[in-house]
Protein backbone atom coordinates (compact mmCIF):
# COMPACT_ATOMS: atom_id res chain seq x y z
CA UNK A 1 0.00 0.00 0.00
CA UNK A 2 1.41 3.37 -1.04
CA UNK A 3 0.90 6.30 1.29
CA UNK A 4 0.47 9.73 -0.27
CA UNK A 5 0.81 13.03 1.58
CA UNK A 6 -2.48 14.72 2.46
CA UNK A 7 -3.43 17.45 0.00
CA UNK A 8 -4.23 20.97 1.08
CA UNK A 9 -7.91 21.87 0.97
CA UNK A 10 -8.63 25.47 0.15
CA UNK A 11 -11.86 27.28 0.71
CA UNK A 12 -14.84 26.25 -1.45
CA UNK A 13 -14.71 27.55 -5.00
CA UNK A 14 -10.88 28.00 -5.01
CA UNK A 15 -9.11 25.73 -7.45
CA UNK A 16 -5.88 23.99 -6.42
CA UNK A 17 -4.60 23.79 -10.00
CA UNK A 18 -1.12 25.27 -10.29
CA UNK A 19 0.68 25.55 -13.62
CA UNK A 20 3.98 25.90 -11.82
CA UNK A 21 3.65 22.45 -10.31
CA UNK A 22 5.39 20.26 -12.86
CA UNK A 23 4.49 17.07 -10.99
CA UNK A 24 0.77 17.67 -11.51
CA UNK A 25 -0.99 16.71 -14.70
CA UNK A 26 -4.39 15.48 -15.74
CA UNK A 27 -3.29 11.87 -16.02
CA UNK A 28 -1.99 11.72 -12.44
CA UNK A 29 -5.30 12.93 -10.94
CA UNK A 30 -7.66 10.14 -9.89
CA UNK A 31 -11.44 10.49 -9.87
CA UNK A 32 -11.37 10.97 -6.09
CA UNK A 33 -8.75 13.69 -6.37
CA UNK A 34 -10.79 15.42 -9.05
CA UNK A 35 -13.84 15.47 -6.82
CA UNK A 36 -12.12 16.84 -3.74
CA UNK A 37 -9.99 19.46 -5.46
CA UNK A 38 -12.06 20.66 -8.39
CA UNK A 39 -15.67 19.87 -7.40
CA UNK A 40 -16.11 21.05 -3.81
CA UNK A 41 -19.48 20.48 -2.22
CA UNK A 42 -21.23 23.84 -1.97
CA UNK A 43 -24.54 23.99 -0.15
CA UNK A 44 -25.37 27.54 -1.20
CA UNK A 45 -24.34 30.15 -3.69
CA UNK A 46 -21.46 32.27 -2.33
CA UNK A 47 -22.47 35.84 -1.70
CA UNK A 48 -20.90 38.63 -3.77
CA UNK A 49 -20.51 40.63 -0.52
CA UNK A 50 -17.36 38.98 0.80
CA UNK A 51 -16.48 40.00 4.34
CA UNK A 52 -12.91 41.35 4.56
CA UNK A 53 -11.69 41.87 8.13
CA UNK A 54 -8.64 43.79 6.88
CA UNK A 55 -10.96 46.67 5.95
CA UNK A 56 -12.15 47.08 9.54
CA UNK A 57 -9.91 50.02 10.40
CA UNK A 58 -10.75 51.82 7.15
CA UNK A 59 -14.52 51.31 7.55
CA UNK A 60 -14.44 52.37 11.21
CA UNK A 61 -12.80 55.63 10.19
CA UNK A 62 -15.76 56.37 7.90
CA UNK A 63 -18.49 55.37 10.34
CA UNK A 64 -19.96 58.50 12.04
CA UNK A 65 -21.05 56.70 15.24
CA UNK A 66 -17.66 55.08 15.71
CA UNK A 67 -15.83 58.34 15.00
CA UNK A 68 -17.94 60.11 17.62
CA UNK A 69 -17.09 57.51 20.29
CA UNK A 70 -13.38 57.57 19.43
CA UNK A 71 -13.39 61.36 19.57
CA UNK A 72 -14.95 61.33 23.04
CA UNK A 73 -12.50 58.68 24.28
CA UNK A 74 -9.53 60.73 23.04
CA UNK A 75 -10.61 63.78 25.04
CA UNK A 76 -8.78 63.00 28.26
CA UNK A 77 -10.06 66.12 30.04
CA UNK A 78 -13.72 65.32 29.27
CA UNK A 79 -13.54 61.58 29.78
CA UNK A 80 -16.92 59.93 30.18
CA UNK A 81 -16.66 57.21 32.82
CA UNK A 82 -19.60 55.28 31.32
CA UNK A 83 -18.09 55.45 27.86
CA UNK A 84 -14.61 54.45 28.99
CA UNK A 85 -15.99 51.46 30.87
CA UNK A 86 -17.80 50.25 27.75
CA UNK A 87 -15.29 50.91 24.97
CA UNK A 88 -11.55 50.74 24.49
CA UNK A 89 -9.20 51.51 21.61
CA UNK A 90 -6.74 48.71 20.79
CA UNK A 91 -4.27 49.04 17.92
CA UNK A 92 -6.33 51.84 16.42
CA UNK A 93 -9.53 49.72 16.45
CA UNK A 94 -12.51 50.62 18.61
CA UNK A 95 -13.47 47.62 20.78
CA UNK A 96 -16.56 46.95 22.87
CA UNK A 97 -16.11 45.52 26.37
CA UNK A 98 -18.60 42.69 26.95
CA UNK A 99 -19.30 39.98 29.52
CA UNK A 100 -20.21 36.52 28.28
CA UNK A 101 -22.55 35.83 31.22
CA UNK A 102 -24.51 38.19 33.50
CA UNK A 103 -22.60 36.99 36.59
CA UNK A 104 -19.16 36.95 35.01
CA UNK A 105 -16.61 39.53 36.17
CA UNK A 106 -14.26 38.85 33.29
CA UNK A 107 -14.75 41.19 30.36
CA UNK A 108 -13.82 40.54 26.77
CA UNK A 109 -12.97 43.18 24.16
CA UNK A 110 -14.37 42.62 20.67
CA UNK A 111 -14.16 44.96 17.65
CA UNK A 112 -17.03 47.35 17.00
CA UNK A 113 -18.33 46.36 13.55
CA UNK A 114 -19.23 49.40 11.39
CA UNK A 115 -22.65 49.43 9.76
CA UNK A 116 -21.16 49.22 6.26
CA UNK A 117 -19.76 45.74 7.02
CA UNK A 118 -22.74 44.21 8.85
CA UNK A 119 -24.50 42.82 5.79
CA UNK A 120 -21.44 41.06 4.37
CA UNK A 121 -20.53 39.78 7.84
CA UNK A 122 -23.99 38.29 8.40
CA UNK A 123 -23.87 36.67 4.98
CA UNK A 124 -20.48 35.15 5.71
CA UNK A 125 -21.48 33.88 9.15
CA UNK A 126 -24.78 32.34 8.03
CA UNK A 127 -24.79 31.59 4.30
CA UNK A 128 -21.22 30.39 3.91
CA UNK A 129 -21.19 26.55 4.03
CA UNK A 130 -17.97 26.41 6.06
CA UNK A 131 -18.52 29.23 8.57
CA UNK A 132 -22.29 29.23 9.00
CA UNK A 133 -23.94 26.37 7.15
CA UNK A 134 -27.41 27.96 7.50
CA UNK A 135 -27.69 26.98 11.16
CA UNK A 136 -30.03 28.58 13.68
CA UNK A 137 -29.97 31.96 15.39
CA UNK A 138 -28.53 30.53 18.62
CA UNK A 139 -25.62 28.82 16.89
CA UNK A 140 -24.93 31.91 14.83
CA UNK A 141 -24.95 34.18 17.89
CA UNK A 142 -22.58 31.89 19.78
CA UNK A 143 -20.00 32.41 17.03
CA UNK A 144 -20.57 36.14 16.54
CA UNK A 145 -20.71 37.46 20.09
CA UNK A 146 -17.04 36.63 20.86
CA UNK A 147 -15.79 38.10 17.57
CA UNK A 148 -17.64 41.37 16.88
CA UNK A 149 -20.21 43.72 18.35
CA UNK A 150 -22.55 46.41 17.06
CA UNK A 151 -25.78 48.01 18.36
CA UNK A 152 -28.95 45.91 18.00
CA UNK A 153 -26.83 42.91 17.05
CA UNK A 154 -29.32 40.26 18.21
CA UNK A 155 -32.15 41.91 16.30
CA UNK A 156 -30.13 42.08 13.08
CA UNK A 157 -28.95 38.48 13.36
CA UNK A 158 -32.47 37.25 14.05
CA UNK A 159 -33.84 39.20 11.09
CA UNK A 160 -31.13 37.85 8.78
CA UNK A 161 -31.91 34.24 9.75
CA UNK A 162 -35.64 34.83 9.32
CA UNK A 163 -35.11 36.37 5.87
CA UNK A 164 -32.91 33.52 4.61
CA UNK A 165 -34.72 31.90 1.65
CA UNK A 166 -33.05 28.44 1.88
CA UNK A 167 -33.83 28.32 5.61
CA UNK A 168 -37.48 29.14 4.93
CA UNK A 169 -37.60 26.48 2.23
CA UNK A 170 -35.98 23.60 4.06
CA UNK A 171 -36.20 24.19 7.82
CA UNK A 172 -38.52 21.96 9.80
CA UNK A 173 -40.40 23.89 12.47
CA UNK A 174 -40.48 22.18 15.87
CA UNK A 175 -43.02 24.64 17.19
CA UNK A 176 -46.77 24.18 17.08
CA UNK A 177 -48.29 25.02 13.72
CA UNK A 178 -49.50 28.63 13.70
CA UNK A 179 -53.18 29.46 13.70
CA UNK A 180 -55.67 29.33 16.57
CA UNK A 181 -58.61 26.96 16.60
CA UNK A 182 -61.74 28.35 14.92
CA UNK A 183 -64.69 26.24 16.15
CA UNK A 184 -67.93 26.26 14.17
CA UNK A 185 -70.68 27.85 16.32
CA UNK A 186 -73.34 25.19 17.04
CA UNK A 187 -76.86 25.68 15.71
CA UNK A 188 -79.48 23.75 17.71
CA UNK A 189 -81.27 22.54 14.57
CA UNK A 190 -80.59 18.99 13.34
CA UNK A 191 -79.22 18.74 9.80
CA UNK A 192 -78.80 22.48 9.46
CA UNK A 193 -75.01 22.14 9.00
CA UNK A 194 -73.71 18.83 7.65
CA UNK A 195 -70.28 17.55 6.68
CA UNK A 196 -69.65 15.11 3.85
CA UNK A 197 -66.60 13.10 2.85
CA UNK A 198 -65.61 9.94 1.01
CA UNK A 199 -63.85 7.10 2.78
CA UNK A 200 -61.93 4.58 0.68
CA UNK A 201 -61.22 2.99 -1.68
CA UNK A 202 -61.61 -0.35 0.07
CA UNK A 203 -61.20 -3.79 -1.44
CA UNK A 204 -64.16 -4.41 -3.73
CA UNK A 205 -66.97 -6.22 -1.91
CA UNK A 206 -69.18 -8.93 -3.45
CA UNK A 207 -71.73 -6.14 -4.02
CA UNK A 208 -69.03 -4.28 -6.01
CA UNK A 209 -68.79 -1.45 -3.48
CA UNK A 210 -65.43 0.28 -2.99
CA UNK A 211 -66.28 3.61 -1.31
CA UNK A 212 -68.36 4.94 1.56
CA UNK A 213 -70.00 8.36 1.38
CA UNK A 214 -70.20 9.60 4.98
CA UNK A 215 -72.59 12.44 5.91
CA UNK A 216 -72.61 13.76 9.48
CA UNK A 217 -74.92 16.27 11.13
CA UNK A 218 -72.61 18.65 13.00
CA UNK A 219 -75.15 19.28 15.79
CA UNK A 220 -76.50 15.82 16.69
CA UNK A 221 -73.45 14.00 15.21
CA UNK A 222 -75.91 11.61 13.54
CA UNK A 223 -74.09 9.69 10.80
CA UNK A 224 -75.35 8.33 7.50
CA UNK A 225 -72.95 6.05 5.62
CA UNK A 226 -73.70 5.02 2.04
CA UNK A 227 -71.66 2.24 0.33
CA UNK A 228 -70.97 3.06 -3.32
CA UNK A 229 -69.12 1.46 -6.25
CA UNK A 230 -67.57 4.76 -7.43
CA UNK A 231 -67.05 8.31 -6.18
CA UNK A 232 -68.01 10.33 -9.26
CA UNK A 233 -69.78 13.68 -9.11
CA UNK A 234 -72.99 12.15 -10.50
CA UNK A 235 -73.29 9.42 -7.88
CA UNK A 236 -72.32 11.91 -5.13
CA UNK A 237 -75.12 14.32 -6.02
CA UNK A 238 -77.65 11.49 -6.41
CA UNK A 239 -76.74 9.90 -3.07
CA UNK A 240 -76.90 13.26 -1.28
CA UNK A 241 -80.36 13.89 -2.68
CA UNK A 242 -81.81 10.41 -2.03
CA UNK A 243 -80.30 9.54 1.34
CA UNK A 244 -80.07 12.97 3.00
CA UNK A 245 -82.28 15.64 1.47
CA UNK A 246 -85.24 13.30 0.86
CA UNK A 247 -85.07 12.05 4.48
CA UNK A 248 -84.00 15.03 6.57
CA UNK A 249 -84.68 18.03 4.34
CA UNK A 250 -82.35 20.53 2.67
CA UNK A 251 -79.46 21.66 4.85
CA UNK A 252 -78.45 25.30 5.17
CA UNK A 253 -74.69 24.58 4.90
CA UNK A 254 -72.74 21.68 3.42
CA UNK A 255 -69.02 21.34 4.27
CA UNK A 256 -66.71 19.21 2.10
CA UNK A 257 -63.12 19.10 0.99
CA UNK A 258 -62.01 20.23 -2.47
CA UNK A 259 -62.04 16.78 -4.08
CA UNK A 260 -63.18 16.67 -7.70
CA UNK A 261 -66.30 14.72 -6.69
CA UNK A 262 -67.40 17.72 -4.57
CA UNK A 263 -65.89 20.69 -6.39
CA UNK A 264 -67.39 20.52 -9.89
CA UNK A 265 -70.01 22.14 -12.11
CA UNK A 266 -72.67 19.53 -11.30
CA UNK A 267 -72.43 20.10 -7.54
CA UNK A 268 -72.48 23.87 -8.08
CA UNK A 269 -75.63 23.58 -10.20
CA UNK A 270 -77.14 21.28 -7.56
CA UNK A 271 -76.35 23.86 -4.88
CA UNK A 272 -78.01 26.72 -6.79
CA UNK A 273 -81.04 24.55 -7.58
CA UNK A 274 -81.74 23.58 -3.96
CA UNK A 275 -80.46 26.79 -2.34
CA UNK A 276 -77.96 25.60 0.27
CA UNK A 277 -74.50 27.01 1.00
CA UNK A 278 -71.53 24.82 0.01
CA UNK A 279 -68.28 25.50 1.90
CA UNK A 280 -65.06 23.99 0.58
CA UNK A 281 -62.37 23.41 3.20
CA UNK A 282 -58.81 24.63 2.71
CA UNK A 283 -56.65 22.08 0.84
CA UNK A 284 -54.64 19.76 3.09
CA UNK A 285 -56.45 21.01 6.18
CA UNK A 286 -58.87 18.21 7.23
CA UNK A 287 -59.56 19.89 10.59
CA UNK A 288 -62.22 22.00 8.85
CA UNK A 289 -64.35 18.86 8.49
CA UNK A 290 -62.95 17.20 11.60
CA UNK A 291 -66.23 15.60 12.78
CA UNK A 292 -66.49 13.53 9.60
CA UNK A 293 -62.77 12.73 9.54
CA UNK A 294 -62.87 11.37 13.09
CA UNK A 295 -65.82 9.09 12.32
CA UNK A 296 -64.10 7.79 9.19
CA UNK A 297 -61.12 6.71 11.27
CA UNK A 298 -63.38 4.95 13.79
CA UNK A 299 -65.50 3.30 11.11
CA UNK A 300 -62.52 1.75 9.33
CA UNK A 301 -61.23 0.24 12.58
CA UNK A 302 -64.63 -1.21 13.57
CA UNK A 303 -65.39 -2.68 10.15
CA UNK A 304 -61.96 -4.27 9.91
CA UNK A 305 -62.69 -6.13 13.16
CA UNK A 306 -65.99 -7.53 11.89
CA UNK A 307 -65.49 -8.40 8.23
CA UNK A 308 -64.79 -12.01 7.28
CA UNK A 309 -61.27 -12.69 6.14
CA UNK A 310 -60.75 -13.16 2.40
CA UNK A 311 -64.41 -12.28 1.69
CA UNK A 312 -64.16 -8.47 1.82
CA UNK A 313 -67.78 -8.25 2.93
CA UNK A 314 -67.17 -5.04 4.84
CA UNK A 315 -70.37 -3.45 3.50
CA UNK A 316 -72.45 -6.17 5.23
CA UNK A 317 -71.48 -4.66 8.57
CA UNK A 318 -71.57 -0.99 7.63
CA UNK A 319 -75.17 -0.26 8.71
CA UNK A 320 -74.70 -2.10 12.01
CA UNK A 321 -71.52 -0.18 12.83
CA UNK A 322 -73.22 3.14 12.02
CA UNK A 323 -76.22 2.27 14.20
CA UNK A 324 -73.93 1.29 17.08
CA UNK A 325 -72.25 4.69 16.76
CA UNK A 326 -75.52 6.64 16.52
CA UNK A 327 -76.96 4.87 19.58
CA UNK A 328 -73.88 5.56 21.77
CA UNK A 329 -73.43 8.67 23.91
CA UNK A 330 -71.20 11.24 22.26
CA UNK A 331 -68.52 12.82 24.44
CA UNK A 332 -69.18 16.34 23.13
CA UNK A 333 -72.98 16.49 23.37
CA UNK A 334 -73.34 14.01 26.29
CA UNK A 335 -76.27 12.47 24.35
CA UNK A 336 -76.43 9.83 21.68
CA UNK A 337 -77.06 11.12 18.14
CA UNK A 338 -80.21 8.96 18.05
CA UNK A 339 -81.61 10.69 21.17
CA UNK A 340 -80.98 14.18 19.84
CA UNK A 341 -82.66 13.38 16.54
CA UNK A 342 -85.68 11.30 17.66
CA UNK A 343 -86.12 12.37 21.28
CA UNK A 344 -85.84 8.85 22.70
CA UNK A 345 -83.33 6.08 23.22
CA UNK A 346 -83.32 3.26 20.66
CA UNK A 347 -84.60 -0.14 21.69
CA UNK A 348 -81.84 -2.74 21.71
CA UNK A 349 -82.06 -6.55 21.79
CA UNK A 350 -80.83 -6.55 25.39
CA UNK A 351 -83.77 -4.38 26.52
CA UNK A 352 -86.69 -6.08 28.27
CA UNK A 353 -89.96 -6.08 26.32
CA UNK A 354 -92.59 -3.62 27.59
CA UNK A 355 -95.13 -5.01 30.06
CA UNK A 356 -97.96 -2.84 28.79
CA UNK A 357 -98.75 -0.48 25.94
CA UNK A 358 -99.88 3.10 26.40
CA UNK A 359 -101.71 4.73 23.53
CA UNK A 360 -101.45 8.51 23.37
CA UNK A 361 -103.13 10.87 21.03
CA UNK A 362 -100.78 12.04 18.25
CA UNK A 363 -101.13 15.64 19.39
CA UNK A 364 -100.18 14.76 22.97
CA UNK A 365 -97.14 12.84 21.78
CA UNK A 366 -96.13 15.76 19.55
CA UNK A 367 -96.27 18.25 22.44
CA UNK A 368 -94.33 15.87 24.67
CA UNK A 369 -91.72 15.26 21.96
CA UNK A 370 -91.30 19.00 21.39
CA UNK A 371 -90.59 19.59 25.08
CA UNK A 372 -88.15 16.69 25.28
CA UNK A 373 -86.26 17.72 22.14
CA UNK A 374 -86.10 21.35 23.26
CA UNK A 375 -84.49 20.29 26.54
CA UNK A 376 -82.13 17.88 24.78
CA UNK A 377 -81.08 20.41 22.15
CA UNK A 378 -80.51 23.28 24.59
CA UNK A 379 -78.40 21.11 26.87
CA UNK A 380 -76.51 19.58 23.94
CA UNK A 381 -75.72 23.05 22.59
CA UNK A 382 -74.32 24.10 25.98
CA UNK A 383 -72.27 20.91 26.15
CA UNK A 384 -70.89 21.51 22.65
CA UNK A 385 -69.93 25.09 23.49
CA UNK A 386 -68.22 23.99 26.72
CA UNK A 387 -66.24 21.34 24.85
CA UNK A 388 -65.29 23.86 22.16
CA UNK A 389 -64.01 26.32 24.77
CA UNK A 390 -62.01 23.58 26.46
CA UNK A 391 -60.45 22.34 23.20
CA UNK A 392 -59.73 25.88 21.99
CA UNK A 393 -57.96 26.79 25.24
CA UNK A 394 -55.81 23.66 25.04
CA UNK A 395 -55.15 24.01 21.29
CA UNK A 396 -54.30 27.73 21.36
CA UNK A 397 -51.89 27.46 24.29
CA UNK A 398 -48.37 28.58 23.28
CA UNK A 399 -49.46 28.75 19.64
CA UNK A 400 -48.90 31.77 17.39
CA UNK A 401 -51.80 33.20 15.41
CA UNK A 402 -50.28 35.45 12.73
CA UNK A 403 -52.57 37.68 10.68
CA UNK A 404 -51.67 38.81 7.16
CA UNK A 405 -53.01 41.66 5.06
CA UNK A 406 -53.42 42.06 1.32
CA UNK A 407 -50.03 42.69 -0.25
CA UNK A 408 -48.00 40.69 2.26
CA UNK A 409 -45.50 38.24 0.79
CA UNK A 410 -45.34 34.67 2.07
CA UNK A 411 -43.75 31.32 1.34
CA UNK A 412 -46.28 28.51 0.80
CA UNK A 413 -45.96 24.90 1.90
CA UNK A 414 -45.25 22.26 -0.77
CA UNK A 415 -47.64 19.31 -0.40
CA UNK A 416 -46.54 17.22 -3.36
CA UNK A 417 -44.63 14.01 -2.67
CA UNK A 418 -40.99 14.87 -2.01
CA UNK A 419 -37.76 13.33 -0.86
CA UNK A 420 -35.98 14.07 2.38
CA UNK A 421 -33.69 16.60 0.67
CA UNK A 422 -36.45 18.43 -1.20
CA UNK A 423 -37.71 21.85 -0.01
CA UNK A 424 -40.73 22.08 2.27
CA UNK A 425 -41.76 25.57 1.16
CA UNK A 426 -41.81 27.46 -2.12
CA UNK A 427 -38.62 29.09 -3.39
CA UNK A 428 -40.36 32.23 -4.65
CA UNK A 429 -42.52 34.40 -2.39
CA UNK A 430 -46.19 34.75 -3.26
CA UNK A 431 -48.43 37.72 -2.62
CA UNK A 432 -51.64 37.64 -0.58
CA UNK A 433 -54.60 38.93 -2.60
CA UNK A 434 -57.54 38.00 -0.35
CA UNK A 435 -57.88 37.48 3.39
CA UNK A 436 -60.43 35.56 5.42
CA UNK A 437 -58.47 34.55 8.50
CA UNK A 438 -57.41 31.81 8.97
CA UNK A 439 -57.69 31.19 5.20
CA UNK A 440 -55.76 33.28 2.66
CA UNK A 441 -55.72 33.42 -1.13
CA UNK A 442 -52.22 33.86 -2.56
CA UNK A 443 -51.08 34.62 -6.09
CA UNK A 444 -47.91 33.54 -7.87
CA UNK A 445 -46.78 36.74 -9.56
CA UNK A 446 -45.01 35.02 -12.47
CA UNK A 447 -47.92 32.77 -13.48
CA UNK A 448 -50.87 34.65 -11.99
CA UNK A 449 -52.26 31.42 -10.50
CA UNK A 450 -54.18 31.76 -7.24
CA UNK A 451 -54.60 29.17 -4.48
CA UNK A 452 -56.11 29.10 -0.99
CA UNK A 453 -53.97 28.24 2.03
CA UNK A 454 -54.56 27.88 5.74
CA UNK A 455 -52.45 30.17 7.91
CA UNK A 456 -50.56 27.12 9.25
CA UNK A 457 -49.17 26.48 5.75
CA UNK A 458 -47.69 29.97 5.28
CA UNK A 459 -44.36 31.47 6.30
CA UNK A 460 -43.87 35.24 6.28
CA UNK A 461 -41.18 36.82 4.12
CA UNK A 462 -38.84 38.90 6.30
CA UNK A 463 -36.67 41.72 5.00
CA UNK A 464 -32.97 41.18 5.54
CA UNK A 465 -30.63 43.73 7.16
CA UNK A 466 -30.25 46.91 5.12
CA UNK A 467 -27.58 49.42 6.10
CA UNK A 468 -28.08 53.16 5.89
CA UNK A 469 -25.87 53.55 2.85
CA UNK A 470 -27.99 51.24 0.70
CA UNK A 471 -31.32 52.87 1.55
Amino acid sequence: MTLRPRQKFLSPGVSTFNHANEGFDAASCTSEDSFTTHSPIITSTPSPNVFDSSQLSHEQAHDPDIRRIISQLNRSNHLDSTLSSSFIIKNGILNKLITLTPTSRRRLSVPYLPSSMIRSFLTAMHDDPFQGGHFSFDKMMSKIRTRYWWPHMKHDVHRHVQACVPCNQYNYSRQKKPGHLQPIPPIAIPFSIIGMDFCGPFLESPRENKYVLVVTDLFTHFVTAIPLPTNTAEITALSLFRHIFCRFGICSTLITDQGTHFNNNLMRAFQHLLGYNHILSTPYHPQTNGVVERFNASMVVQISKLQQKHHNNWDDYLDAVVFAYNSSKHKTTQYSPFELLFGRCPTLPIDSPPQYFQFDRPNNYFVHLQKILQIYHQQAKLNIMNQQRYHKKYYDQNRRDPHYIVGDRVFTKIFAARGKLDPRYSAEPKIIVQTSHPTYTVRHEATGLEHRYHVSDLRPVTLAYVDNEST
